[in-house]
């Protein structure tokens, strides 16, 4: 069994609210630059996916619409991360660390689902 994006998405998610609840409890992060990281990447990773499956439909199959999309895409997450910045006051550190979550997000899926090696 493959790994499975939907899987990522939700388990980054959930990893999102749990990360959030623990900087408002603590009260050491900003819990809103937390979700504003994780949502960045979340976002990014969903429309990263849905241009992937554009390039791989069948009837879809046009790469350089597919890469001038991506290009556009990249352009405008940086855009809107630098406007971030500039105009609301984020914490980097939470903001970090809630866009490094999609990440981990993957490695946990990428280890739940790799199969596990025979022992001799």
């Amino acid at each position: 069994m493959g790994i499975r994006l939907q899987d990522i998405e939700r388990l980054h998610l959930g990893l999102l609210g749990v990360v959030a609840c623990a900087a408002y409890a603590s009260g050491r992060l900003a819990p809103g630059s937390v979700l504003l990281g994780g949502a960045a990447m979340g976002a990014n990773f969903w429309l990263l996916r849905q241009l992937a499956a554009r390039l791989v439909t069948p009837g879809g199959r046009r790469p350089g619409a597919v890469l001038a999309l991506m290009l556009a895409k990249f352009s405008i997450l940086i855009g809107l991360v630098a406007l971030l910045f500039w105009r609301v006051r984020i914490d980097p550190l939470a903001f970090g660390l809630g866009a490094s979550l999609l990440l981990v997000a993957c490695v946990i899926e990428a280890l739940r689902r790799s199969p596990t090696p025979l022992h001799a």
